[in-house]
């Protein structure tokens, strides 16, 4: 049989009654009404410290002593129901106190005073909605004002990882969790899929890539298992913890890094401060180059690890683009490193206004300062349309770059000719690097 029973919604001034009391007298408070109602026996809620969703911080369960059941022992027996129980319906409280979690209801509260006159709280008898039932004295009357039992909400403070710099001790952020619903966290792993980092828990920063992560300011305990369990422990059976705060210490790496197994990988995450890793061959057949990179100032990083990038077709037809090439310029800031370029091709396509720029097939311009090493370009071509715009000796042209020092590529191997039906109307005289354009007579 279901037991019936009225919900009493208390404040911390006055008594109010929800809408399951409609009908009874205006001049009656709820308990007098419950008592006439034979509801007398009742269960208080104290939220102790927390806020019910009814913004309250007390509610009373209580029940008709006439529709209980007696058991053996000749003893009423209630199975209670906890607030935020969903069989409550649109009557069910849920109780919150920011920056703590709800360890559950106690029968017994002690209270607790230091010698700086902080006051604590030790709990016990938590009670088990599931299996523990409220035995009631069947020979003994009951008022509703006077609870059979009163369960206090035990409230600990939600436990917290602590992020610091490992070379500098600085702090960088905190995650804060409740312990009841999830104590292991992973590390940061690389996506396959997308190439990036994930960091799932962990924090970024920007403009770098987390390298590892360790428990001791020293950087002497790597952390070398794929999750991280907070050492935290909650006691439910006192409603205390211990150990709520971890801290842990991060290695960066600088630059913000892909790790690159496909060309569609490359390809979503280009930008002109990216630091790539290829750990297999990219083929650009039937794909477009980054545009970003083909005209921008490119600052970041490709490390080759050997592989090779390959079948890239190239079209300048932008005039508003001063630079143009694999990349558009090579900052100081640009580092390229054990990668071969195979059968690229760049062609300076008819209508393109050839003044004041720098086109070259690996970069338009490279910086003095950028660092260029075991890099190679094999059986590629840069193509001339004879029906550009040609300025007056205000350009730029070469074979690797338009603007720097050609050599540090290892190995170029690149054609230069013209193409188009009047293409006998230039001569392409190539000089190491540099391409000089002349028109036939």
């Amino acid at each position: 049989m279901k037991t019936k029973f009225k919900v009493i919604v208390v404040t911390l001034l006055c008594l109010m009654i929800i809408p399951l009391f409609a009908g009874c007298g205006g001049d009656k408070t709820p308990y007098e009404t419950n008592n006439e109602d034979n509801y007398t026996v009742s269960v208080k809620f104290d939220a102790n410290g927390g806020i019910f969703t009814t913004n309250t911080s007390v509610i009373v369960d209580s029940f008709n002593v006439n529709e209980l059941e007696k058991n053996s022992d000749g003893e009423y027996e209630i199975a209670l129901i906890s607030p935020d129980n969903s069989n409550r319906g649109n009557d069910a409280f849920k109780a919150a106190k920011n920056g703590y979690f709800l360890a559950g209801w106690y029968a017994e509260r002690v209270e607790n005073t230091d010698e700086n006159g902080e006051v604590s709280f030790t709990y016990s008898k938590k009670w088990d909605f599931e299996k523990d039932l409220l035995k009631i004295d069947a020979n003994k009357e009951y008022k509703a004002e006077e609870p059979v039992v009163t369960l206090y909400a035990a409230w600990i403070p939600l436990f917290s990882i602590e992020f610091y710099e490992l070379d500098s001790g600085e702090y960088i952020d905190k995650l804060i969790f409740d312990p009841t619903i999830k104590t292991d966290f992973s590390l940061p792993v690389w996506d396959e899929k997308t190439g990036a980092l994930e960091m799932f828990d962990f924090p970024e920063r920007t403009g770098y890539t987390f390298n590892s992560a360790y428990y001791d300011a020293k950087g002497e305990q790597l952390i070398s298992d794929v999750t991280v369990k907070h050492p935290g422990v909650v006691n439910l059976d006192k409603g205390t913890a211990e150990n709520s705060v971890m801290k842990l210490y991060v290695d960066w790496t600088e630059g913000e890094w892909y790790r690159i197994y496909t060309t569609e990988q490359f390809i979503e995450n280009a930008n002109l401060n990216g630091h790539y890793e290829l750990f297999a061959d990219l083929d650009f057949t039937g794909e477009i180059w980054p545009t970003a990179l083909m005209y921008g100032n490119f600052n970041g990083e490709i490390k080759g690890n050997g592989h090779t990038i390959k079948n890239v077709d190239l079209i300048q037809t932008n005039n508003s683009k001063v630079n143009a090439g694999l990349f558009g310029s090579l900052t100081e800031s640009a580092n390229i490193s054990d990668v071969t370029f195979e059968n690229i091709s760049f062609t300076i396509k008819k209508g393109t206004r050839v003044a004041g720029t720098c086109y070259g097939l690996f970069a338009g311009s490279i910086s003095n300062n950028a660092t260029i090493s075991n890099v190679q370009i094999l059986n590629s071509t840069l193509k001339i349309d004879s029906s550009c715009y040609f300025g007056a000796d205000d350009y730029s042209i070469g074979l690797v770059c338009g603007m720097g020092d050609a050599s540090v590529v290892e190995n170029a191997e690149i054609e230069c000719v013209v193409i188009a039906e009047n293409a006998n109307s230039l001569n392409v005289t190539v000089n190491g690097n540099t391409v000089t354009i002349d028109f036939a007579d």
